[in-house]
């Protein structure tokens, strides 16, 4: 007997990635990852930041590591780039989608298949 679960499993692939983000310290780390959290095809967001990395004094921004986990139908780099489309997506009134995101680079050697 066919089982669901592995019916979803051969039609849906399920991925993990690392993110580095550089944020404006004034905005909130929960909105932030709520906000990468409601992209269309991410589950999961944890933050990973190293707890002995040394944020820069003086700077406007923080730096924060994320873990993404994320299902797709098509090809992992694919779906990445339309995340990074996405949150960074500017409006009419040239602002970006994800308030408080100043850069965001995924970390392209973390990616694996789960």
């Amino acid at each position: 007997m066919v089982k669901l679960k592995d019916i979803l499993s051969e039609i849906l692939n399920t991925f993990q990635v690392e993110v580095d983000l550089f944020v404006d310290k004034a905005s909130s780390h929960y909105e932030i990852t709520n906000e990468i959290r409601a992209l269309k095809g991410i589950t999961i967001v944890t933050i990973i930041t190293p707890e002995d990395y040394i944020q820069k004094v003086g700077s406007s921004d923080e730096y924060m590591r994320l873990k993404l986990k994320f299902v797709t139908r098509g090809e992992a780099k694919e779906i990445m780039q339309t995340f990074l489309d996405n949150a960074l997506a500017k409006d009419s009134k040239d602002t970006i989608r994800i308030k408080g995101i100043k850069s965001m680079k995924f970390r392209e050697e973390t990616l694996k298949r789960l």
